[in-house]
């Protein structure tokens, strides 16, 4: 079995300040901005009816409210032959000793799918590590009145 070389990172663009290493940019969503020099990968973004439940129903709502939800719904678009496809090219640029980032533009990747895509990899002995982690929550100015 071949080595993997290549290093996993995930972060939203904030984040990709801290990249100390090349790497290629891919952008894991299905439209928006794209961000210069990254290449666009919509097969390993949430689904257009997943992305409209979170846009429409979920986002702005506490994330304990509708993260289970939208994890459950996104690890069984991972199974789908489209994530699987997009999951190999990460796979083989890894063995090909390249650096690959999977960006988003999530603030908190503790509640996003690029945090999901980077540990499906972990199976195989591979560990994403997040740029821009958020370690702790934000605490309320008003909390504790």
């Amino acid at each position: 079995m071949k080595k993997i070389t290549g290093n996993l990172f995930t972060s939203n663009p904030a984040g990709l300040k801290y990249l100390k290493e090349e790497a290629e940019i891919w952008q894991i969503t299905r439209g928006g901005l794209t961000l210069p020099g990254a290449y666009q990968i919509k097969k390993l973004s949430p689904s257009p009816s997943l992305f409209q439940t979170f846009t429409q129903d979920w986002k702005g709502k506490p994330f304990e409210f509708w993260w289970p939800l939208y994890e459950k719904r996104f690890a069984v678009e991972m199974q789908s032959e489209e994530k699987i496809r997009g999951l190999r090219d990460v796979y083989k640029k890894l063995l090909q000793g390249k650096n690959v980032v999977l960006v988003c533009f999530c603030k908190d990747h503790r509640y996003c799918h690029r945090r999901l895509v980077g540990e499906f990899f972990e199976q195989y002995g591979i560990r994403a590590m997040e740029l821009n982690p958020i370690t702790q929550e934000q605490l309320s100015l008003f909390e504790g009145e």
